[in-house]
């Protein structure tokens, strides 16, 4: 009979923010929102970002009160949380004017925000979303972990939010360990199984496209495909050794390809409810640092159910 698993500190998820744009699609966040509070005992701050005004030869400064698009937004805010969308929550309600990353940001530093959570359902807002900086702000700059409830998440279930299979992303980096720290808080308290996912890329993925390949160099590229599945393999022995010392049990998986299709993959096959990841600082050059924003990015576009990127 295994050993119960060692207890792990749930992370402190005291606030939530859930950023919406009001749309219908952008509600299919709210089931998620619920659940997490009613398990870590959160309270949800609600924002609702309006465009800046235009540039004007005159500044025009509109008092709130005289703002209407101001007014309508809260109105619609009020009615929502009035339905109590997230059970016995404490819940409050802010609409600002201003550019996204920085009326979130200064949110998320009044409210000592711990979570951030994003959703819709519609393709279009959710592709509008990363396009730009405003996602890359998000993933890489936010000070806390950030839940997208992506166009592609199933529908709630009739009994509601359950995690039943949690999908942990490593590239057995330091941001990796940080963020496996959810993974596990996650798991117990929704008693749920761990299925670890690490992507070996192909060494063709570096070629040209239309490139011609002598037999030799090919020879080449399989050795190193070849030399990185056991370096992996051995990376991902020594963090199952770790988990298992613990009394936690968790399925490995490694596959080559890149970061996005493997974490897809493997969570439409285990039937993931959740996907953890972790998101890496802005380091180097410019290319380097974009690389797992584009990886986080894919994954919550494509992902069958909603994706929590962790910085460390």
């Amino acid at each position: 009979m295994s050993a119960a698993p060692q207890l792990v500190p749930l992370p402190a998820l005291k606030n939530i923010l859930y950023a919406t744009d009001l749309a219908t699609d952008s509600q299919a966040a709210i089931p998620h929102v619920r659940a997490i509070a009613s398990k870590f005992g959160s309270a949800v701050h609600v924002l609702h970002v309006l465009s800046p005004e235009p540039m004007l030869e005159i500044p025009l400064d509109i008092p709130p009160e005289l703002d209407s698009d101001r007014r309508i937004a809260l109105s619609k805010l009020k009615k929502l949380i009035a339905t109590k969308p997230f059970g016995e929550a404490e819940t409050t309600i802010t609409v600002e004017r201003g550019h996204m990353w920085d009326v979130l940001k200064s949110v998320v530093e009044r409210h000592a925000i711990d979570l951030i959570v994003v959703g819709t359902h519609g393709r279009r807002g959710l592709s509008k979303l990363f396009v730009g900086s405003i996602a890359e702000r998000i993933f890489r700059a936010s000070p806390c972990p950030v839940l997208t409830v992506g166009p592609h998440c199933v529908e709630e279930p009739a009994q509601g939010v359950m995690l039943q299979t949690i999908v942990f992303a490593t590239d057995f980096s330091a941001n990796a360990q940080h963020a496996v720290e959810y993974a596990l808080s996650f798991a117990q308290a929704n008693h749920a199984r761990l299925i670890f996912v690490h992507a070996v890329a192909r060494a063709l993925q570096v070629v040209p496209s239309g490139a011609e390949i002598a037999g030799e160099t090919m020879q080449i590229y399989d050795e190193i495909e070849a030399e990185e599945l056991v370096r992996s393999q051995e990376a991902m022995a020594n963090l199952m050794r770790s988990v298992t010392a613990q009394g936690w049990q968790a399925e490995a998986v490694i596959e080559l390809g890149t970061a996005a299709e493997v974490i897809l993959s493997a969570a439409q096959k285990k039937r993931a409810d959740l996907i953890v990841m972790g998101a890496h600082h802005n380091i180097g050059s410019a290319t380097a640092s974009h690389i797992p924003w584009a990886t986080a990015s894919l994954v919550a576009c494509g992902a069958p159910c909603p994706v929590l990127t962790v910085r460390s």
